[in-house]
């Protein structure tokens, strides 16, 4: 069985390099939730909520970053396919992301005051952190996306685990110190910086080496990125909205009720990441040569319906997850866990298929994709009578963008409808 299993491993790329995402995603992710639950645990839940709403919008302007990491992913992987060298094109996109990450971090510390009010936030301090973060977000994901076009797995899931590692050391040393919310956010600013200098160290050989200066266009590069922009929004929001509006509608301790239950549930969301992390790359090397690229669509769902399902399984069966991870403050978020959960499993089946049509360079399925997301918003703003009515929201939004994501794919073909699913 072990013999079967290697040669298994041996021939399907996928599977090789997923589980080398599976396992630094694995680790990456039980270091951010040790971070998280000891956050919630130091923080009680109405602190806690404060940095729930925080994190929330630093992780989606850090997915809608993560626009420039896939398209970098996307161009050095035809770079790669077609003989050529990626130097040039590295050195360029990190210095105009470099501004485009400055500018934003200036606009949201202009801001700082009237967020802080927003989020009925008494100090501003912490937002000011947060503004230090956003111009990171921008900056690292150029070096991440350049590794994963390379196919250098192993150095992506060491950088991600660096990451975690960092910002939950230093994280609990400075809440430990008694800086409480801005603490724990100086921990993701620490972490991030930390990977930002190890990520320059990996790709400096493919730069140092790089002698090919062709008259590159990069209006291309902002073209790709346009629309993907708008895929990483309508991907960061439905994961990461409903916990800042849930500070802005209910009390602090439902608001920190709600962002356990939504901490568990991102665990759903993580771990299909190890699979298209690894297939987006495969997909537009083979999609560049003109291959069939179906059957890495249809593993890579096969393969993350059973990392997500197994999970979801669990949150069904033991929803208490929540009482024993955050504590006997949190029991009240029980109820939340399942369908939350449920949620998380149909919305990260449709990211895998988003990631796909990234990867193939069909924009028209972001579209579809966009359009569900803004449904959703509306439906959030609509119905927030309680906490579960607004998890109810995401559990039904999020099948329905499924079903309409799979009818789309079959129904389009790409590139052969019958191979697909």
């Amino acid at each position: 069985m072990a013999m079967k299993f290697s040669q298994v491993l041996l021939k399907d790329e996928l599977l090789r390099h997923g589980s080398v995402m599976f396992i630094a995603s694995l680790v990456t992710n039980t270091l951010n939730y040790v971070y998280q639950v000891y956050m919630g645990r130091a923080l009680g839940p109405e602190q806690y909520g404060i940095f729930g709403a925080l994190f929330a919008i630093f992780y989606m302007i850090g997915v809608i970053s993560q626009t420039l990491s896939t398209a970098a992913t996307n161009f050095v992987s035809k770079f790669i396919a077609e003989g050529k060298e990626i130097g040039f094109f590295v050195l360029g996109a990190i210095k105009r992301v470099a501004i485009i990450g400055l500018t934003l971090a200036l606009l949201f510390l202009l801001a700082s005051k009237s967020i802080a009010s927003l989020l009925k936030i008494h100090d501003a301090e912490p937002v000011v952190v947060l503004a230090f973060i956003i111009f990171l977000a921008w900056v690292a994901p150029i070096n991440g996306g350049v590794l994963r076009g390379l196919k250098r797995f192993f150095a992506m899931g060491m950088l991600n685990v660096s990451n975690a590692f960092f910002k939950l050391v230093s994280g609990i040393a400075f809440v430990t110190l008694g800086y409480g919310v801005t603490g724990a956010l100086l921990g993701v600013a620490l972490g991030t910086l930390v990977a930002l200098f190890i990520s320059f160290f990996l790709i400096a050989p493919y730069i140092r080496r790089s002698s090919y200066e062709p008259s590159f266009n990069f209006s291309a590069f902002y073209s790709y990125s346009a629309p993907v922009m708008l895929a990483m929004f309508c991907f960061s929001v439905p994961a990461n909205l409903d916990v800042v509006l849930a500070k802005y509608f209910f009390s602090a301790r439902e608001a920190g009720l709600y962002t356990s239950a939504s901490v568990l549930g991102k665990i759903i969301f993580f771990f299909p990441s190890a699979i298209y992390a690894v297939m987006f790359p495969m997909i537009a090397e083979i999609h560049a040569r003109g291959e069939d690229t179906s059957i890495v669509l249809k593993r890579s769902l096969a393969y993350a319906s059973l990392l997500s399902g197994s999970v979801v399984a669990a949150y069904l069966l033991f929803p208490h997850l929540v009482v024993i991870l955050f504590g006997s403050r949190y029991v009240e978020a029980l109820p939340l866990v399942g369908p939350y959960g449920l949620a998380m499993l149909f919305f990260s089946l449709s990211v895998i298929i988003l990631n796909y049509h990234l990867a193939v360079r069909n924009m028209r399925y972001v579209a579809l994709f966009a359009g569900f997301t803004f449904l959703e918003i509306f439906l959030l703003l609509v119905f927030h009578s309680s906490p579960l009515a607004m998890v109810e929201v995401l559990l039904f939004a999020n099948l329905a963008l499924l079903i309409a994501s799979l009818a789309y794919t079959w129904r389009a073909g790409i590139p052969e409808r019958s191979a697909l699913l």
